[in-house]
C-alpha cells in the first residue's frame, strides 16, 4: 500500500486525522506497521473506522517501538 509506505517515511507530517475512512481490520495492522517505523507523527486519529482488535492490536504493539505519537484516537472501531 503506497499511503503506509509513505506513512513509514514521513519525514514532515505531525498531525494526520483519518477518521470515517472506513480502515478495515488489515488497514489497521498495515497503519501498525508503519508506525514502526515512523518517528515524526505525534497525533493520529483513526475515529470511526473499522479497526477492530486484530488491527488495534498491532498498533499497541507499534507504540512499545514509536515514541513520537503522543495522541492516538481509536473510538468507535469495533475494538
Amino acid at each position: 500500500n503506497k499511503f503506509v509506505d509513505a506513512l513509514a517515511r514521513n519525514k514532515t507530517c505531525k498531525v494526520l486525522d483519518l477518521r470515517f475512512n472506513e480502515i478495515d481490520s488489515d488497514g489497521g495492522i498495515a497503519i501498525g506497521d508503519a508506525l514502526q517505523h515512523n518517528n515524526t507523527l505525534t497525533y493520529l486519529d483513526l475515529g470511526n473506522n473499522y479497526i477492530g482488535a486484530s488491527g488495534a492490536v498491532k498498533i499497541a504493539n507499534a507504540l512499545k517501538i514509536n515514541n513520537t505519537l503522543q495522541s492516538l484516537e481509536l473510538g468507535n472501531n469495533g475494538i
